[in-house]
């Protein structure tokens, strides 16, 4: 049994562990973004309190707090960069046009319907969910805003029209994969949410 510990030793332990199925490894120049971020969470540890050897007493509270930093860090991360990249894209591509005036709902639903049946599937998901954000803002459920995310509009909903908000977040989560994960289109199912959001408004009598 080992007399004492390293930080080398801890280094692999914390790697085996993030290497496994439930962490992705995203590559990169022959090293992966968690071999990265290990190596540098453990030097700047190792660094800050000048660690070299721990008496063997002591490893496994020592262990603890490494992975326990270095976990957290690497979560942190992974969401500082996910939330750079959701506000890079709607940087780059804005549901409005610059300029562009809002229109009524039942517009957008007839402009989604023409560009579905031109093949235009794309324009056509975004006029579909344009409608539904419009509507939802005509009933003074949520409050359009360029620099809101769609989640920021459920988030509206919860609080009020929570019956709404699960057919939001579908809408919304068909969206996003389109228009911003350049997704294909789905037309069967592009064609029930038209019918959708058609039958919602012809009950409410304001279909015309």
């Amino acid at each position: 049994m080992n007399s004492g510990w390293t930080i080398s030793q801890d280094k692999e332990r914390l790697r085996e562990i993030l290497s496994q199925d439930e962490f992705k490894k995203i590559q990169g120049d022959g090293e992966s973004l968690i071999e990265k971020a290990i190596n540098y969470l453990i030097e700047m540890i190792a660094k800050l309190f000048e660690w070299t050897e721990i008496p063997a007493t002591a490893s496994s509270t020592v262990s603890t707090i490494v992975l326990v930093i270095a976990g957290l860090g690497l979560i942190f991360s992974i969401y500082w960069q996910a939330k750079r990249i959701v506000w890079e894209q709607k940087r780059q591509r804005s549901l409005f046009v610059q300029g562009e005036k809002i229109r009524s709902y039942m517009d957008y639903l007839r402009d989604a319907k023409q560009r579905g049946q031109e093949g235009d599937w794309r324009e056509g998901e975004r006029s579909l969910f344009l409608a539904l954000l419009v509507y939802l803002q005509m009933k003074a459920w949520i409050r359009i805003e360029q620099w809101k995310t769609n989640w920021e509009y459920a988030d509206e909903l919860q609080m009020n029209q929570p019956a709404v908000e699960g057919l939001f977040r579908r809408h919304a989560r068909t969206f996003d994969q389109v228009w911003y994960g350049q997704a294909p289109v789905n037309e069967e199912q592009f064609w029930e949410r038209v019918k959708e959001l058609e039958g919602m408004w012809r009950e409410e009598g304001q279909h015309g």
